[in-house]
């Protein structure tokens, strides 16, 4: 976790400042493709990023509303829950396949920053749409592959870049295992409680799937 948000005019860096460091998050999705050539077929997602700290303030900290001295002793909790609904269409289907679509993200999180006599909390709640787009290859006949996936928008301040390569393998029986990388970056302006933040989420995953 990297990134800084500001609230009421004041802003921290979440890393810096708060030391928030690496937590284990978890992402569920479920996709459903079909034969028919004109619907497009459906992905939903959940994602659910939780990360907490205890630190102690190097400097003077102003946020949302609530100053913090330097030296004060704070507690930080920072929640990102999202929810995506996808639609895409699958251009190519054979040992290359291209899925391309939109999505919608609905965003639901907040920062908590508190200490022994006060607290400031920004939550951003909202939906933003999202281009998407994956590409995967087979190796034939091994159950080997190699992928890709991006969903982003750029639109009135408020960015969203969200992407992962992944490498795995399923076994005849559909169920299968991935490996990769997954970088994460949101930027926001003048979104819910928050009047901007940046915040960038990096880092390995792995994963079980099953095909049917």
């Amino acid at each position: 976790f990297s990134g800084d948000v500001a609230a009421a005019g004041a802003g921290v860096d979440i890393e810096d400042d708060l030391a928030l460091d690496d937590e284990v998050n978890n992402v569920f999705y479920v996709a459903v493709e079909h034969p028919l050539p004109l619907l497009p077929n459906v992905r939903a997602a959940y994602t659910r990023f939780e990360a907490g700290a205890d630190a102690r303030l190097v400097r003077d900290v102003n946020f949302a509303g609530s100053s913090f001295a330097t030296d004060s002793d704070v507690v930080t909790s920072l929640s990102l829950r999202q929810a995506d609904a996808v639609l895409y269409y699958e251009i190519l289907d054979n040992w290359v396949s291209l899925d391309l679509g939109v999505s919608v993200r609905f965003l639901d999180g907040h920062l908590e920053v508190a200490s022994a006599t006060q607290a400031g909390r920004a939550e951003f709640k909202g939906a933003l749409p999202l281009a998407y787009g994956a590409v995967r290859f087979d190796l034939p006949f091994t159950g080997a592959w190699a992928g890709a996936r991006i969903q982003g928008i750029a639109f009135d301040g408020n960015d969203i870049v969200d992407a992962n390569a992944q490498i795995g393998w399923e076994s005849p029986l559909g169920l299968g295992f991935e490996a990769g990388w997954r970088s994460y970056r949101v930027e926001l302006e003048a979104f819910d409680d928050v009047d901007s933040a940046t915040i960038d989420i990096k880092g390995p995953y792995a994963a079980l799937n099953y095909h049917f």
